[in-house]
């Protein structure tokens, strides 16, 4: 069995030191991977980005602040020289897979190998105000790793003639830093995601909070990959949302009655919403990481949807408590099957009174981790 890795969010905003600073000291303090979102807007709209809500925005007027993850993985090669560095993920609508294939390639050279590219189907937040449609957005991420896997594997002029991408005497000449070009990771929760997951992924990075979902899925995808005559070639991992405190209740509360997180729980899948007994408020059926559009709503209308949200849905989505139950539970989704975990501290936005205090217990609860996992 693979040893457990264990990774972290970067920062996304300037100043761009205080960025390679936090990744440095990620790398001193054990990480094994900093991974970069990739967004151009905010899940939250201007009308709610304000001090009362997001103490940040006092200094930091506009939500939509975000450095180019791939440049910032480049520019942090240099401060931290062992700690493998990716973008957790990208979609390859607004980025064609010929080009990230080639950034991906040049970004394996800079870091020496170290390069992990992440990629999903795309989110409606970062492709509708740009004018971009994503119909059919799992054949074409399907199509788009085709495209990456086979540039990837020659210097050679190559053609491909799919639906949504379509190759004509294309080619990267830059080869691989190493023996293998970048594993490629995907971000996937349902059947045929998973599916494409097992088939042609190299890593598998779904948001998870429970142990017996996540065993589901990764049993598809483990399947998957059998099918497609590549067992174990696919590195499940988990990206994991906590909020801290001294005590599980004052975690729980601040979690469930924050805001800022029943906002983002609006990207939950309508299914979530109704194991709840209610619909998902942007409308029943609906995934919201494809179809949530947040940007030009107005402070009313956006405060109405974050308290349409249950607080066991948001619930549903962290694993708030103690160092101790957040590693109790991190361990349970490890033991499921996850071999790598992305851990989000989302305690500041939970409540800003119990940030200060949160970076010391995510120490103590994946301390506790590591001494428990396998």
């Amino acid at each position: 069995m693979d040893p457990l890795q264990i990774s972290a969010t970067a920062p996304v905003r300037p100043p761009v030191d205080t960025v390679l600073a936090a990744v440095a000291r990620r790398q001193e303090q054990g990480f094994d991977a900093v991974w970069w979102a990739d967004h151009l807007l905010h899940w939250f709209p201007p009308s709610i980005w304000t001090p009362d809500l997001v103490p940040m925005s006092a200094a930091q007027p506009s939500p939509h602040v975000w450095m180019d993850p791939f440049a910032m993985v480049a520019a942090a090669a240099g401060a931290a020289d062992r700690i493998r560095l990716g973008i957790g993920v990208t979609d390859t609508v607004r980025r064609h897979p010929a080009a990230l294939a080639q950034t991906a390639l040049t970004l394996d050279h800079i870091t020496r190998g170290r390069f992990l590219l992440g990629v999903g189907t795309g989110e409606a937040l970062n492709l509708a105000p740009l004018g971009m449609r994503n119909d059919h957005p799992l054949a074409r991420l399907d199509e788009a790793l085709q495209v990456i896997r086979l540039l990837f594997s020659t210097p050679d002029e190559v053609d491909f003639e799919g639906e949504h991408v379509v190759l004509r005497g294309a080619a990267v000449g830059l080869r691989p830093y190493g023996d293998a070009p970048p594993p490629i990771w995907v971000a996937a929760h349902r059947p045929r995601g998973l599916a494409l997951a097992g088939r042609l992924a190299d890593g598998w990075l779904p948001l998870a909070t429970d142990p017996a979902r996540y065993a589901e899925m990764h049993g598809v995808v483990t399947a998957a990959a059998v099918a497609a005559g590549r067992p174990g070639a696919v590195t499940p991992g988990a990206y994991t949302r906590v909020v801290l405190a001294e005590d599980d209740e004052t975690a729980r509360t601040a979690a469930a009655e924050s805001t800022l997180l029943r906002f983002i729980a609006l990207t939950a899948p309508a299914e979530t919403f109704e194991a709840h007994g209610v619909d998902h408020p942007v409308g029943a059926g609906v995934f919201g990481l494809t179809t949530f559009r947040p940007s030009g709503l107005t402070r009313e209308q956006a405060l109405a949807l974050a308290a349409a949200v249950p607080g066991e849905v948001v619930l549903d989505s962290v694993v708030a408590g103690t160092p101790a139950t957040v590693a109790r539970r991190l361990a349970q989704i490890v033991a499921a099957g996850a071999r790598h975990l992305q851990v989000a501290n989302m305690t500041p936005l939970a409540d800003p009174a119990l940030a200060a205090a949160s970076e010391g217990l995510l120490g103590e609860a994946l301390s506790d981790l590591r001494a428990v996992a396998p």
